[in-house]
């Protein structure tokens, strides 16, 4: 199984309505070249994304993208992948969803849209190193036979244009 671990593109400024915040025009971008760059790549079978405005906005440009060159995964959302959740949590669920989809067939490519901190804390506990920093926008790609603490391994990412 293939993991997409991504975060989401530039948003608005910090607000008290953190949940609510869109993408920038810049973010949009963003979005738009790494699902250029997830599409071109690799065959996606499953978007997970969370409900917060920004993540679902990237993770809904990846889906366009995907089903503009024929492309045909699920769309999903999932609550435990906000900023402060607790990713153990987090990868349960995302196994959870992985399975009610698709059972035991672990030949599947899943992207899941997020954010900083806890995309970083998923891909710390699947492949065992300490949470690492992502850009605006990254993908990392993890492969895992199942996902569980340690088992995963990075074997590639992306990081589209950046603010300056």
């Amino acid at each position: 199984m293939k993991l997409l671990f991504v975060r989401h593109g530039q948003a608005a400024p910090y607000c008290d309505d953190d949940a609510g915040r869109d993408l920038t025009d810049f973010g949009q971008q963003q979005a738009v070249q790494t699902a250029k760059q997830i599409v071109a790549t690799q065959e996606l079978d499953l978007i997970i994304a969370s409900p917060f405005n920004r993540a679902d906005q990237t993770a809904k440009i990846l889906l366009q993208h995907a089903n503009e060159h024929g492309q045909n995964p699920s769309f999903v959302t999932i609550s435990s992948i906000t900023p402060d959740d607790d990713p153990m949590v987090a990868l349960d669920d995302i196994a959870h969803a992985i399975t009610h989809r698709f059972g035991d067939d672990d030949d599947k490519t899943v992207a899941v849209v997020c954010h900083m901190p806890i995309v970083a804390k998923m891909l710390a506990l699947l492949d065992g190193s300490s949470p690492a920093w992502f850009e605006l926008a990254e993908c990392r790609v993890v492969e895992t036979t199942v996902i569980a603490e340690g088992l995963g391994q990075c074997i590639s990412s992306f990081v589209p244009m950046q603010p300056q």
